[in-house]
């Protein structure tokens, strides 16, 4: 199913901003048995992400309209995705915002990944790319469409790689190519800043209010590839898969899933993430 503001469609405007200046922004969701999960977090990040790009939402219109499509989408699978995207319209060639743009609010409904089993319980495989992220404060923490940084990077990954670690500029790590990092040391969370690049995931903000909610610390601090070789524990989480612990990156191994696990139970019983 494909919906553009409102209406069944599969086709958008040439000129439209989102196409030609990348002036939009995503949202991927989770759907479990027709309901978007974290509907209202996603809706609060699209939001800022709008502000920030000077694009007009009706969030209750776009919101009627994502729990339409989720809730007819006959397909019998339990697990899917939508991807919502909203763009700031049609509204004329040059980089100047038109007075009287009109925005395309874009939900397409697709399948879940056929994922193994193994990459929840027994970890994944971690790399890391030489594509370095570019530093811009005013963009950063938010979802826009803009993603040339990780295209380049997945197009770098190794076989066998689950996962890729981008750092900035600095060499510091910032995240995985489609998902947020953390590590465990001594039994605090600690998870890198994103107040220069990267995107604040919904799910990573789920992460750190859950280990907060059963009394494991957390803290966002610099982090360098030697913390992630040093770390007892690393995982990775986005709102598709939830978490996922990592098991090897480098020549490191990791076989101490204790707190990822348990994050990863109360997740699964807050119903915030997909239970399989």
């Amino acid at each position: 199913m494909h919906l553009i503001n409102g209406k069944s469609a599969s086709t958008l405007s040439v000129t439209d901003r989102g196409l030609l200046y990348g002036q939009s922004v995503f949202e991927t969701i989770a759907v479990f048995k027709q309901k978007p999960l974290l509907l209202d977090q996603h809706l609060d990040r699209l939001e800022r992400g709008c502000r920030v790009l000077s694009i007009e939402l009706s969030r209750s219109k776009l919101y009627d309209e994502i729990e339409f499509a989720c809730a007819n989408d006959n397909v019998p699978e339990p697990l899917r995705v939508a991807r919502v995207t909203v763009t700031a319209g049609i509204g004329g060639r040059g980089y100047m915002n038109p007075v009287m743009a009109t925005t395309s609010r874009i939900i397409s409904m697709f399948d879940y990944p056929d994922l193994p089993v193994r990459n929840w319980n027994k970890g994944i495989i971690l790399g890391v790319v030489d594509i370095r992220l570019s530093c811009q404060p005013v963009l950063a923490g938010i979802k826009h469409s803009n993603r040339l940084e990780q295209v380049i990077a997945r197009s770098q990954w190794l076989p066998g790689w689950n996962e890729a670690l981008m750092l900035n500029q600095d060499n510091q790590v910032i995240e995985g190519t489609h998902s947020n990092v953390f590590i465990v040391n001594h039994g605090v969370i600690q998870t890198p800043d994103l107040s220069q690049c990267g995107i604040a995931g919904v799910m990573r903000d789920q992460i750190l209010e859950t280990a907060n909610s059963i009394g494991v610390s957390t803290e966002i601090v610099p982090l360098s590839l030697t913390d992630v070789i040093a770390a007892d524990e690393v995982f990775t989480s986005n709102s598709i898969v939830g978490l996922w612990p990592v098991r090897k990156f480098q020549t490191q191994r990791y076989s101490n899933f204790k707190i990822s696990h348990k994050i990863l139970n109360e997740l699964r019983n807050n119903g915030v993430v997909p239970t399989f």
